[in-house]
């Protein structure tokens, strides 16, 4: 048995982090703390410690917090390049006898510099790192899938057709205060994604494409020719670009909408589960397109049995 575990564990090392993993790692994590204590220990704390993570603690002097201002500053100094995956496994290890919330803080920094810098992420430390907490991360996002769409499904069928409407409602930006003020924010946020372009810092630009067409996608404002233009650019630029960009999306508009589960928000989950719709119309490739689609059966299931589709269709178009 522990012949074939070793064996096992050699023959799925992995060798390179990709940054939709260490991104989906960051919201299990998020997810995790939100879902208590116990279960925080079961699926991170304990799984580190059984992969001996607490052995390399740092000097008692340094808490997590000045650790992490000491990788951020050494990160911008090519003499220390060398020291950093060290350092973010020195930063695990001494996370696990400070707090939860110390622990919690420094996995997702590690994975944060992880998807930031290519070098991190080929090392030795993250990849031992990501072995010892993947498997338990994604049986914590299998139970909480299959809890969620039951919560789901109970939720909304609960709620009055005046519920549902409010969940379906358009953006409307009646006042012109709000107008200007929306198309102001949408126009910084654009310059801004332009100007990570210019500089090459790539994993900011993502960032920012990201929150951009998360945002804004169902604007009249919101520039889809330009967005496609520069994503082409962009993948010339980086190979893969465009794909890391649709798994982002994918990724954060699908734990935004488990988020909205879990805290009872059922009105963030069902335009979580609109805007997944509107962005990839139904790409059954895209990452989570099933757990999305079995949502939003269920959905439009409640919908018609209430005999609701006719009215929320008619509202729709008069947001458009």
């Amino acid at each position: 048995m522990k012949l074939s575990h070793v064996s096992l564990k050699m023959t799925n090392k992995r060798t390179f982090i990709s940054p939709d993993l260490a991104q989906e790692i960051v919201k299990n994590i998020r997810l995790l703390a939100l879902s208590g204590k116990k279960n925080f220990t079961t699926y991170l704390y304990d799984p580190l410690v059984f992969s001996g993570f607490e052995r390399d603690k740092a000097h008692l002097g340094s808490s997590t917090a000045k650790l992490m201002d000491k990788i951020h500053q050494d990160i911008e100094d090519p003499a220390y390049k060398h020291t950093i995956a060290h350092q973010c496994k020195r930063l695990i290890s001494q996370s696990l006898a400070e707090s939860l919330s110390a622990l919690g803080d420094s996995c997702i920094f590690f994975l944060d510099r992880m998807q930031e810098n290519i070098e991190l992420a080929a090392s030795v430390e993250a990849t031992d790192f990501i072995y010892a907490i993947e498997r338990s991360l994604k049986e914590f996002a299998k139970i909480t899938n299959e809890s969620n769409e039951k919560k789901f499904e109970e939720t909304i069928a609960n709620l009055t057709a005046e519920d549902l409407q409010t969940a379906f409602n358009p953006i409307r930006l009646d006042k012109t205060r709000k107008k200007v003020y929306v198309e102001t924010e949408l126009h910084t946020l654009y310059q801004q994604v332009l100007t990570a372009t210019k500089s090459n810092n790539l994993a900011k630009c993502k960032k920012l494409l990201t929150r951009y067409i998360i945002t804004y996608n169902e604007f009249e404002s919101y520039n889809k020719p330009e967005v496609e233009t520069l994503l082409t650019a962009l993948d010339k630029r980086e190979a893969g670009f465009r794909q890391n960009l649709w798994d982002s999306l994918a990724i954060d508009i699908y734990y935004s909408v488990t988020r909205g589960i879990m805290e009872g928000n059922t009105k963030k989950a069902i335009q979580g589960i609109r805007k997944f719709a509107y962005i990839f119309e139904g790409d059954p490739n895209v990452k989570f397109s099933y757990e999305i689609d079995a949502l939003e059966r269920k959905l439009y299931g409640i919908i018609q049995t209430k005999g609701l589709m006719r009215e929320l269709m008619k509202d729709l178009r008069k947001g458009t």
